[in-house]
């Protein structure tokens, strides 16, 4: 079976009752949806009420929000296989082929854009050669709002382009790129967080079988994201700035940099606006948009005219190699990867650990305390190597190397392709009970059978005369 069948298979294969109402509980309300659009894009029973995708009208649990949400079921190494064939994986930085520094030759792009203008320019070339016929993206109005869009012209591309900083549902108009303007082909631009149902939308469209297509998805290094609440309360009412001075924004050295028209900057320290993070970016651990064909930022670059690009896909490596020929880049090897794969690495290390009740608790398994930290770490990485493990452990690799050996026999971890990956604790909880409960029996058999018919003679040999008669023929086995 090939790669692109077995994914199929998954996104199809449906046994009914799994719904919205399944997909608020586990997603939704739980802080974990990245608000991409996706499920409200394929149902037209699903809506937005809070910033929330929220239903409508009855469900009839056909089971598509589920499946291509962004945050459900993403099996990573088939994906790989699929879209990076087989390249060997980096697990900081994820399947790439080339790391580099560019800039657009375009004036225009460069007055516009954020920093390079590298996402503009290769959108805009996809479109002008028949590429693509049509992008989503985010644009805004004259407050910041960001607004979901499908750029179908240059001078739209241009329009929509710098950051925005504001989570949006990017994948809200892709119903309307099928169905509205009959689109064939897709470009998508986003956070790492929504590639992962472009990538399902991209393998099994469930939509169109001719139209909406995803030719080109290129993503945005990010560290996190915010509502909009960050614009509309807090710079307004905090810092007095009115939405039409801003021109742009920019997130260095772990500062949000707001430029004004009038040329001034304001910087406002991260921690400073970390209540309006989206709730979902404490889970994520994709820096650099990783299932992207090209991902790219402003770390790594030698100012901020230049953009660091990290080409990943063959479709990728393709589009950007045309957009040079034809002069509309230029790009250099100077780029400062170590930067990239510290702030990648910083991500990834943002882990939850388990607080000590759960620790004391789970002792009752007769594991050891590092062994449960590490359990602990690895539920918050998800699926890492010894190198990434041992750095945010700050334990070295031998060392990590004989307690993962160790959870391996438990069998509370696996070992995947050179990476590992925790089980679920539900599955480990049943296996220890389990394991435990066959222990415990053969302990019980053993004190009936040895220790205690020696124990009970004892007691009678020393007791005979104090043993009433039913007693003493209880005592008999």
């Amino acid at each position: 079976m090939t790669i692109k069948n077995k994914i199929i298979n998954y996104l199809e294969d449906y046994e009914g009752g799994f719904g919205f109402q399944e997909l608020c509980d586990l997603v939704i309300n739980n802080d974990n949806c990245v608000f991409c659009g996706t499920c409200i894009a394929l149902c037209p029973r699903i809506g937005i009420l809070k910033n929330k995708p929220a239903l409508l009208e009855r469900d009839t649990d056909c089971s598509l929000c589920s499946k291509y949400c962004a945050r459900t079921f993403f099996p990573e190494e088939l994906f790989e296989k699929k879209v990076f064939s087989n390249q060997k994986k980096d697990f900081i930085l994820g399947c790439y082929q080339r790391a580099i520094v560019a800039r657009s030759s375009d004036e225009l792009i460069l007055k516009k854009a954020q920093n390079g203008g590298i996402i503009t320019t290769l959108l805009i070339h996809a479109l002008n050669t028949g590429y693509v016929d049509g992008v989503l993206l985010i644009d805004k109005d004259e407050d910041w709002r960001p607004i979901p869009v499908v750029a179908r012209t240059a001078e739209q591309i241009i329009a929509s382009s710098g950051s925005k900083y504001t989570i949006a549902p990017t994948l809200l108009p892709y119903g309307d790129a099928i169905h509205k303007y009959k689109l064939e082909r897709l470009a998508f631009v986003g956070m790492p967080c929504q590639i992962q149902a472009v990538r399902k939308l991209q393998i099994d469209p469930p939509l169109s079988n001719k139209l909406g297509k995803f030719k080109m998805i290129l993503g945005l290094f990010c560290t996190s994201n915010y509502s909009y609440d960050l614009i509309k309360k807090y710079l307004k009412n905090n810092l007095g700035l009115k939405l039409g001075e801003i021109q742009k924004f920019d997130i260095i050295q772990g500062k949000l940099i707001v430029l004004l028209r009038n040329g001034k900057i304001r910087e406002i320290p991260l921690k400073d606006v970390k209540s309006y993070q989206w709730p979902s970016c404490q889970y994520c651990k994709d820096y650099t948009a990783e299932f992207a064909d090209i991902s790219v930022g402003s770390v790594g670059a030698p100012s901020e005219k230049w953009n660091s690009v990290i080409i990943r896909s063959d479709a990728g490596k393709k589009l950007f190699d045309d957009v040079v020929t034809s002069k509309k880049i230029e790009f250099s090897n100077k780029i400062d990867i170590t930067k990239i794969e510290q702030a990648s690495l910083k991500k990834k290390s943002n882990v939850m650990r388990m607080d000590n009740k759960v620790i004391s608790a789970m002792r009752f398994f007769n594991i050891s305390e590092i062994e449960l930290k590490t359990y602990s770490v690895l539920i918050s990485l998800g699926y890492t190597d010894l190198s990434i493990l041992g750095r945010v452990m700050n334990i070295n690799e031998v060392k990590v190397r004989s307690i993962l050996n160790k959870l391996k026999q438990r069998n509370w971890i696996a070992e995947v392709n050179g990476g590992f990956r925790p089980y679920s604790p539900y599955q480990v909880f049943k296996d220890e009970m389990k394991k435990f409960k066959i222990q415990f029996k053969e302990m019980i058999n053993k004190i009936k059978s040895d220790e205690l018919k020696e124990l009970e003679d004892l007691f009678l040999q020393n007791n005979f005369m104090h043993v009433l008669y039913n007693e003493f023929i209880d005592s008999i086995p």
